[in-house]
């Protein structure tokens, strides 16, 4: 999986930063920083290229689940186990995209407000990578007792533990920053409903 919501080429402090602008009574009129709505708008388009990409992953896996049962005997527990794996997965990318505004870019508070649902989606997404990491690590298992072949399929059991817990990392490093993005844009459009 992609970071969609990743950082910006600045910090956190940005849009702090952009927010005082906005509400500095020297200023006659806010304006939108072009370099925020760049941001904005590669933010979305990797985050729409990235759900594509994971729901087009489900029919995919479901077909391969069915060829293999069709064409290489795959024993129906383990079918059933990889196609719940994978609706589960399905689903948790539909619930980490719920609610997705779209652009919004004609003021500064929609531009913030946008800012703040992209990171509050972005948080949403890693916390659903989390859950599918666990989920996965189930299937693991689950697979290994189908199969009854601990011993000789332990090489791809442990490969795929090592993928999960890296998977875990990344999904938790990319919550911390949500959170810390999601912070900022509240403070942020705090300070412009004040003006």
């Amino acid at each position: 999986m992609t970071t969609p919501h990743g950082p910006t080429n600045g910090s956190e402090d940005d849009w702090t930063t952009l927010a005082k602008a906005w509400t500095d009574p020297a200023a006659a009129e806010p304006a939108i920083d072009p370099a925020q709505i760049r941001a904005l708008r590669r933010r979305d388009r990797l985050a729409r290229l990235n759900f594509a990409a994971e729901m087009a992953g489900v029919p995919l896996v479901l077909g391969l689940v069915a060829w293999a049962v069709v064409t290489r005997e795959l024993p129906w527990p383990a079918a059933i186990a990889c196609a719940l794996f994978t609706l589960f997965a399905g689903a948790m990318t539909l619930w980490s995209r719920r609610g997705d505004p779209g652009l919004l870019l004609d003021t500064p508070q929609t531009v913030v407000s946008t800012a703040l649902a992209q990171a509050r989606t972005g948080l949403r997404w890693a916390q659903a990578g989390t859950w599918t990491c666990v989920a996965g690590a189930a299937f693991l298992a689950a697979m290994g007792s189908l199969s009854g072949r601990w011993r000789a399929d332990w090489p791809l059991l442990a490969g795929g533990a090592v993928f999960l817990a890296a998977c875990l990392m990344l999904y938790r490093g990319h919550a911390r920053r949500c959170r810390r993005r999601i912070a900022a844009h509240e403070a942020a459009l705090a300070a412009l409903q004040e003006r």
